[in-house]
């Protein structure tokens, strides 16, 4: 149902209000309908605010889907970095902080698919730019403070491990979920094996990728990693 149009925001704090409000709105429209963006026209209907004052804010819907899909990054990296508070965290601690965010805002990784196959090529080069940097600057961070905990002297190893993990299991999420209006059809026991459980498969896979860099097995009972720390030292 629309709304009565809102006037134009006049200070900075109504302005960053309507951004909100804007974005708010794009994240329910999609929650709704996963399977394609939303329309800024049924954006601006759906927030009462006219299609003329979103594009002041966002000059397409892809824009205005890239910043929200950049807060995304901006809460699973601050989820990262927050999840991981033990003094010398081991792999499962790395593992199940990289996994929460994921697992519990599925919005993220739909948005995700989308990203380089339609919202990065409907946006500017300077705004698709400036979020790129953005994003370097995110891992940059959370790599540091990764590093930090492992007691590493340089972080790069921490950012492609980081990065890596993201792309698979941006992958796996990708085969694990069928379109909503092909699950009726695709959601069959004889397809699993090519639609494997995210959950399980996600850390299974985080296992085997960060054990070959940064912990081994202990073959004698618990199946936990060894602390990241003990392979630095000898």
């Amino acid at each position: 149902m629309s709304t009565k149009p809102q006037k134009r925001a006049r200070s900075a704090e109504d302005k960053s209000l309507k951004k909100d409000l804007i974005l708010s709105t794009a994240a329910t429209l999609f929650d709704n309908q996963p399977d394609s963006l939303p329309t800024a026209a049924a954006i601006a209907n759906s927030s009462g605010i006219a299609k003329g004052t979103v594009y002041l804010y966002f000059k397409s819907k892809e824009e205005i889907f890239l910043a929200l899909l950049e807060q995304h990054y901006q809460n699973w990296f601050r989820d990262i970095r927050t999840a991981i508070t033990a003094d010398s965290p081991n792999a499962d601690d790395i593992i199940n902080a990289i996994c929460h965010y994921i697992e519990n805002q599925p919005q993220f990784f739909q948005l995700a698919s989308l990203s380089s196959s339609i919202i990065e090529q409907n946006v500017s080069s300077s705004v698709l730019l400036a979020f790129k940097e953005r994003m370097v600057n995110m891992v940059n961070s959370t790599s540091h403070d990764l590093a930090e905990k492992l007691k590493l002297d340089e972080h790069d190893t921490c950012a492609q491990l980081l990065m890596r993990s993201y792309a698979m299991l941006l992958g796996l999420w990708q085969i694990s979920h069928n379109p909503e209006a092909l699950s009726d059809l695709l959601d069959q026991p004889s397809l699993s094996i090519i639609q494997p459980e995210f959950g399980l498969e996600a850390r299974d896979a985080l296992s085997q990728l960060w054990q070959g860099y940064v912990g081994q097995k202990d073959s004698k009972s618990t199946g936990r990693f060894w602390k990241i720390g003990n392979l630095f030292t000898s």
